[in-house]
């Protein structure tokens, strides 16, 4: 093995193959096995320190290193067994800037690694975060996702439609938060595949919940779509298999405050239009970033940052806010979302205040279909 193979060679995005035939498009769905029955783990430490604490390591869990040509490299060889006890304890005996500079390939049994396997060479610190995050794999590979559904109401309390909110389910029955789901996904490369994987649930749950005239809102994070025009075009046909219609979604950005690249937003955006679909903005007044959106985007629906919903009818500021964002959405021909609603007061002045649709505990849990 040669050091500067490990050290020089960029970081990019790994993906899975799903063992069944995918829905949407390879480049975001594609997924390899990570850990294998047999496993040679490379390493190439920043530190002659940090070599020989993975070498201790190694050695008190009686695992084989190999020699190699160049001693500053570790070779070591784990079963599948091994390797969650070997990266939890290096993790907790590394600091985070030694696993984020040492490189890592990990290789099945005793293969000897090709150019194409150096050029997927990571750090240390995602390898830790990837085998950890194989139940969410496993999650995704199983069908263990699904989407709980909350009304979104209209003043006079009837329904208008849903928000779909992902949830995962482990084997043994207990429930997974988004939150946790979205947290494992972003460290380990996944958000591709769980991003179209929780769109899949939500319109397969609203289509099982078969509200006549409701829209679903789904949320999407921009920056999990590689190909706009081939994830639509999937979609849409998912969508008319299951006897709805691009008119009855409402695609909900979220993350606002992450977005980097506007005019791949608007790319997205001006696809999901032309077929049909409704678009929103979530969590507007969380910060300046989804201001300007709102300004850039024109979307249909605006959802205010339940942050500044929650005991308005007492706060003067927010109540202050809140208008001039109830203001700005009617001059865009925006229609305003208020989320968050627990109590009377709160529901009654967001209503006098000139909220189009409301949404929260008050009016509806999330429940499943």
């Amino acid at each position: 093995m040669h050091k500067q193979a490990l050290i020089l060679v960029q970081q990019g995005p790994v993906h899975y193959h799903p063992r069944r035939k995918p829905m949407h498009c390879p480049e975001c769905e594609r997924i390899k096995a990570l850990v294998h029955p047999a496993n040679r783990l490379l390493l190439s430490p920043p530190t002659s320190h940090t070599r020989q604490k993975l070498l201790d390591i190694a050695t008190r869990r009686h695992l084989t290193v190999i020699p190699v040509d160049d001693p500053a490299c570790l070779d070591i060889r784990l079963s599948r067994a091994d390797m969650d006890p070997f990266l939890t304890e290096t993790n907790g005996a590394l600091s985070q800037e030694e696993t984020d500079h040492c490189r890592a390939l990990l290789l099945d049994g005793d293969k000897e690694p090709s150019l194409s396997d150096y050029l997927s060479t990571r750090t240390l610190r995602w390898l830790i975060a990837a085998v950890k995050g194989q139940w969410l794999v496993t999650m995704l590979e199983n069908d263990r996702l699904f989407s709980m559904l909350q009304p979104i109401c209209r003043p006079d309390g009837s329904i208008f439609g849903y928000e779909a909110l992902l949830r995962g389910r482990e084997a043994d029955g207990d429930i997974v938060s988004a939150g946790s789901l979205l947290s494992v996904a972003a460290e380990t490369q996944l958000m591709f595949t769980l991003d179209l994987a929780a769109r899949r649930e939500a319109i397969k749950a609203f289509a099982k919940k078969r509200a006549n005239g409701a829209k679903l809102f789904v949320n999407f994070n921009p920056s999990s779509i590689y190909d706009p025009a081939y994830c639509l075009r999937t979609t849409q046909t998912f969508v008319r298999e299951l006897g709805l219609t691009p008119a009855d979604i409402v695609f909900e950005v979220t993350e606002t405050a992450e977005v980097k690249d506007q005019a791949h937003l608007r790319g997205i955006l001006a696809f999901y239009r032309q077929s049909g679909f409704r678009v929103a903005l979530d969590d507007i007044g969380a910060g300046f970033s989804g201001l300007n959106m709102l300004q850039e985007l024109r979307p249909d629906y605006v959802k205010i940052d339940m942050a500044l919903i929650r005991g308005i009818d007492q706060d003067h500021y927010k109540q202050s806010i809140v208008r001039h964002l109830v203001g700005i959405a009617g001059e865009t021909g925006a229609r305003i979302v208020a989320e968050g609603i627990e109590t009377e007061a709160e529901r009654g002045w967001v209503r006098e205040a000139g909220a189009d649709l409301l949404q929260g505990y008050l009016l509806g849990r999330p429940a499943p279909v």
